[in-house]
């Protein structure tokens, strides 16, 4: 029995053999080695799960062996209960546990073919006997001496010696969770197989060496490395690996000659084994695979790891992903050149399209717009005179911007209306985008919301005039807090800044000059410097009550913002499959929409009845007393006694006249009429117009793929296509800037105001309390 109260440190080893020195001593080489410890009293089946889960192999056809203190050349079979007990007897402080595999349930198993699988041709077939065993019994052996064999009960035959000694550094290792080194795909095993494998070209041959490498774990180098003949060894002093192949004539492909498989390798060497990264290889495998290429350097990285056990670097990544991204998409000056015929074809099968590019003196590619004729007509169909442009980066080549247009339909949903690319927002870009845009909207008087930009200022004004602009108010509030923190004049807390912006968003979302007047007194209370700035800010263009024109309610332009977001995948494309994706993107988006009209239970979407009832609870509590028969008083707490005029469709607080929804005010009034209140709903929201809007859909986009690259010529001089003179632009010439690329756009620009300095103490204005200098005459007067 096992001594009580024992604990032993054990090795468990899988898959190598064992080395006798010069002075008698056994070492382990190659395989994998485990550890853990084990208490006196542990059953057989205990131990053994425990050998097996910290291998990480199954037990299945598997034989446990170990050794005792006096005898280290000599393997016991471990199988019951009684063994584990010798274990621990007859071992001090630790212990070795040999797992090897079960021949004789082996041999019962078919054969494998290992024929490797060429192309169409007739190849000798590979002796496979040693593919049938995964790791065959520990094998003790001297360098430059015989082999001494340890026999567990029985003597192998000298062929099952030479498999054992050539397959076990070649054998499949399986390593616990805690090893660092993952495990190749296992198909990798197979790249190659043996003598008379062909591949067709050298280049499919040497990606297999990087496949079954990295699979087997050892490094490798060419010593001759040519398209006729290539030597291949492993990077270990005294390996015995060696693999040639060469061209044959007669049947044009690249065969291997000699494939000696023998591995001598010390369990170090494969424990600090670390996978080779190949650029080429890594990236004809990914395209050989069909995988997507991740957007990000991080993402490849770990998929990498993951799929191929090939860790990366940030910049090793960033490279591939650059490489395979151009083998996938192809140069940047094939890909350029399809635009006009792109933009041709979008015109030739929509009809009423709108797609303009143009190119800069030097041929190279400037900016792009386009705007489909199905979105076209269902924006002058139905949808509200209200515009969204949002500019968003491009992530792809060539640096730029990509400009998109959307409109609101009857459910206040997104209505993609136009996008263009633009590679500089200067002012010439900015008013060419416009101009198309206009010829869009034609004749129609629209309101535009943008955000506060100086140039798109200006531009806007020429295009669609200055009282058709309105800044977003997210935009405007992002500047406002600019101003508070760059600000050397003042410090607010971030207490004082929420009261800061608290005051702004009353301002901003005021609908009678009555209430902005008295949030705007709060703010000039609260600091003059912040009144200074709302007023030079421009309010009549972010403002409810100063605003002119009707926006139904709406102050941001972040319904263009979720327009671009949907676009997000296709901005780190290059511009030409960017086209071919909004397109695709688009053509669904406009299928969905028409179809959730179905959906619809009453004449007016669901969110727009929510909102109504919505109304309707408010205003059930309002005290409401009839004038007329149209006009009615309606007193509330807040505002006090409102007005409301049925017939015209007004109340005195704005909020109907501004969203095109009865207000809680006009709802408790139209009640008290006895009237239905989705009478009273402005047009725009109704299901009819919803209809109108999304009735023509894009049609079938697969007519629309790019064409292939090498069917078009690029060339600076005109071309004739279809009798049409056509430039065929080039890519534009991309500068690598110094640093990190960004992932947040820049800050616009902070308008600043310059304010008057006033002193505290005398109230008086050029200087502050410091620098105040009282008159002689105070100073008398209290002498």
């Amino acid at each position: 029995m096992a001594p009580a109260d024992k604990t032993m440190f054990c090795f468990c080893h899988w898959g190598g053999v064992n080395e006798i020195g010069s002075d008698g001593s056994v070492t382990y080489e190659g395989g994998t080695t485990e550890h853990f410890l084990v208490n006196s009293g542990v059953t057989y089946d205990d131990f053994k799960n425990l050998v097996f889960d910290r291998l990480g192999i199954e037990p299945l056809h598997k034989l446990l062996h170990f050794t005792v203190k006096f005898s280290q050349k000599q393997l016991i079979r471990l199988k019951d209960q009684e063994g584990v007990d010798h274990l621990i007897q007859f071992n001090d402080d630790f212990a070795h546990v040999y797992v090897t595999n079960d021949e004789k349930a082996l041999i019962e198993k078919p054969v494998v073919d290992c024929t490797p699988p060429v192309v169409d041709i007739i190849m000798p077939v590979v002796d496979c006997t040693t593919a049938v065993v995964d790791c065959t019994t520990p094998v003790v052996t001297r360098k430059r001496r015989k082999v001494v064999e340890v026999e567990p009960n029985e003597t192998q035959s000298e062929e099952e010696e030479h498999a054992s000694e050539n397959h076990s550094a070649s054998a499949s290792v399986t390593t616990s969770c805690n090893d660092a080194a993952l495990l190749a795909p296992t198909a990798w095993d197979e790249a190659i197989v043996g003598q008379g494998q062909a591949f067709e070209n050298p280049d499919a041959f040497r990606q297999a060496v990087f496949k079954y490498a990295n699979a087997k774990k050892f490094p490798y180098k060419y010593t001759s490395n040519t398209s006729k003949y290539m030597l291949v060894r492993c990077c270990i002093d005294g390996c015995q690996f060696k693999l040639t192949a060469s061209h044959e004539a007669s049947t044009n492909l690249f065969s291997i000659k000699k494939f000696v498989d023998r591995h001598s390798h010390s369990l170090g060497d494969q424990t600090n084994y670390k996978p080779q990264f190949r650029g080429k290889m890594v990236s004809s495998i990914i395209k050989e695979e069909n995988l997507d290429c991740p957007k990000l350097p991080r993402e490849l990285c770990n998929d990498s790891l993951k799929n191929f056990s090939i860790p990366l670097t940030y910049l090793q990544a960033w490279r591939l992903k650059e490489k395979v991204k151009k083998e996938l998409e192809g140069e940047l000056e094939d890909l350029f050149k399809l635009i006009p015929g792109f933009c041709n074809r979008l015109i030739e099968h929509i009809p009423g399209t709108v797609a303009a590019w143009s190119c800069k003196e030097d041929s190279t590619f400037r900016r792009l717009f386009v705007a489909y004729g199905c979105s076209i007509r269902g924006f002058h169909a139905g949808c509200r005179p209200l515009i969204f442009i949002d500019v968003r980066h491009l992530s792809g080549p060539p640096e730029g911007s990509l400009v998109v247009a959307s409109s609101l339909d009857a459910d206040n949903g997104m209505y993609p209306l136009a996008y263009g690319v633009v590679t500089s927002e200067d002012e010439d870009d900015w008013l060419w985008f416009l101009q198309q845009l206009k010829l869009v909207v034609r004749d129609r008087e629209v309101v535009v919301i943008s955000d506060w930009n100086g140039i798109i200022l200006s531009s806007m004004d020429n295009i669609f005039g200055a009282d058709n602009h309105a800044h977003c108010y997210r935009h405007v509030q992002e500047i406002f807090n600019d101003f508070i923190d760059t600000n050397p004049d003042f410090k607010l807390k971030s207490q004082g800044k929420e009261t800061a912006i608290r005051y702004l968003n009353e301002i901003a979302f005021a609908r009678t000059l009555e209430a902005y007047n008295n949030n705007l007194a709060k703010m000039r209370v609260f600091r003059r410097e912040l009144y200074n700035w709302v007023i030079a800010s421009g309010p009549e263009h972010w403002c409810n009550a100063l605003f002119k024109k009707p926006r139904w309610d709406w102050l941001n332009s972040n319904l263009a913002e979720s327009f671009s977001a949907w676009s997000e995948e296709e901005s780190l494309l290059q511009v030409p499959k960017m086209m071919e994706a909004h397109c695709k993107r688009l053509s669904q988006i406009l299928v969905n929409r028409k179809n959730d009209i179905g959906n619809w239970k009453s004449s007016f979407s669901p969110k727009i009845i929510d909102k109504v009832c919505e109304n309707q609870k408010v205003g059930h509590d309002l005290v409401a007393t009839c004038q007329s028969v149209f006009e009615f008083e309606v007193q509330e707490q807040r505002l006090g006694r409102v007005l409301v005029n049925l017939k015209f469709s007004t109340c005195t607080c704005l909020e109907w006249q501004m969203t095109g929804i009865p207000c809680p005010h006009a709802c408790r009034a139209i009640a008290l009429a006895h009237f239905d209140v989705n009478e009273w709903v402005a047009g725009w929201y109704k299901k009819e117009v919803q209809e109108l809007i999304y009735a023509e859909t894009m049609c079938d986009v697969s007519n629309l793929e790019l064409r292939c690259p090498n069917e078009v010529v690029t060339d600076s001089s005109p071309k004739e296509e279809n009798g049409d003179v056509v430039l065929s632009p080039r890519p534009p010439i991309i500068k690598k800037r110094p640093g990190r690329p960004r992932k947040n756009p820049i800050k616009p620009e902070v308008r600043r105001v310059k304010c008057d300095i006033r002193c505290s103490r005398c109230n008086g204005v050029g200087h502050n309390r410091k620098t105040c200098k009282p008159t002689l005459s105070i100073w008398e007067t209290h002498g």
